[in-house]
């Protein structure tokens, strides 16, 4: 006999709420945990409490994946975790392959109307299978150099956006839509970033702002449209001199906006490049000079997605008093546990401790 529980959540297969959901069965894992099985009264499909989340249809123990997934999140590269947890290093890959859906998917619901007054740029360099892509004997698009694109907001140090590719305009021109589309629709933050062209043409093609000229009353045809810089838009750029590998200037300018009410002392990329450094820490493939590259850019992206998820709504830093970013956005009311992110996109309200 079926009998109804209260739960939180809908059907995965058909939306419907949880007022149509019941309770079916439940059945106990090697590791001694409960899982329900539940059957939606609409679509008359069952599915169990672990679906959609990073654990679902694995027989592996939950603790031993959490384990391990935090390990390499930790900076430890997937063979060492899987001499350390007794699997194979495939293994290790897929489980972080599912933890990056879950964590893209919570990052893409939670950081959203973010609002902020300092927004800075930077990107990593870093190289899939081979540095060199003539060298390398695969796709060009998955093999060879990618550089590591970021968006931060100064206050919260959210992570906003992220694109790992080559280091051209069309990275740059994703990296700001992206980013733009994480702001409140009334914030028109100052953006900071070093003296990378590209950046420039990224700022005009998202922001642009089409001005159509009136028809004069003399002979003749009006002004072609023009597409210019929205007049809200304010960007600077920290333009650095080296010779060599020695740093000899530091120089900023205004690039959008009325320079006179914008304080050059705003225009920095200092906290990001110090985000940089925990990047490079974190995700494995970034780490210098060790065997830990990522074999392809899939490989690489997977695992800054996965990262990017965590380090704004688990890993407060040093900076913020025990705040995760997403606390000092005032996004999120609490900070995350690792199994919370990995189950966020679960169908109901899981019972597993």
């Amino acid at each position: 006999m079926i009998q109804t529980l209260p739960l939180t959540g809908h059907c995965p297969r058909c939306e419907a709420d949880a007022r149509r959901l019941a309770y079916q069965r439940r059945y106990t894992l090697k590791s001694g945990q409960e899982v329900r099985v539940l059957r939606c009264r609409d679509c008359r499909k069952t599915f169990c409490d672990r679906f959609g989340t990073a654990f679902y249809d694995l027989k592996t123990p939950e603790e031993k994946v959490r384990r391990a997934l935090h390990q390499g999140i930790e900076g430890l590269c997937p063979e060492a975790v899987a001499r350390i947890e007794q699997v194979h290093p495939t293994t290790v890959q897929r489980w972080v392959a599912r933890a990056a859906l879950q964590a893209q998917a919570a990052d893409q619901k939670v950081i959203t109307h973010v609002t902020t007054e300092n927004i800075e740029w930077d990107e990593l360099y870093s190289f899939a299978g081979a540095k060199h892509p003539d060298e390398a004997a695969g796709d060009p698009a998955e093999v060879g150099q990618h550089w590591t694109h970021c968006a931060m907001a100064r206050e919260s140090r959210l992570w906003l956006a992220v694109v790992v590719g080559p280091r051209t305009e069309e990275s740059a021109t994703k990296l700001v839509e992206d980013a733009a589309q994480r702001l409140a629709p009334a914030c028109w933050p100052l953006w900071s970033s070093d003296g990378w062209a590209p950046y420039v043409t990224a700022q005009v093609l998202v922001f642009a702002v089409v001005i159509h000229f009136i028809h004069p009353k003399r002979r003749g045809r009006p002004k072609a449209p023009q597409v210019v810089p929205d007049p809200r838009l304010r960007y600077g750029q920290v333009v650095k001199e080296r010779v060599g590998r020695r740093l000899i200037a530091v120089t900023r300018r205004v690039v959008f906006g009325v320079a006179e009410l914008i304080p050059l002392s705003q225009i920095s990329t200092t906290l990001l490049e110090r985000l940089n450094g925990t990047i490079r820490q974190h995700i494995v493939p970034l780490h210098r000079k060790t065997r830990s590259f990522a074999k392809c850019r899939t490989a690489l992206e997977t695992q800054t997605l996965f990262f990017k998820g965590y380090d704004n709504l688990c890993r407060p830093p040093g900076t913020l008093k025990g705040k995760t970013p997403a606390q000092a956005a005032g996004l999120s009311d609490h900070r995350w546990t690792l199994r919370e992110l990995l189950t966020y996109n679960a169908a109901v309200t899981s019972k597993i401790p």
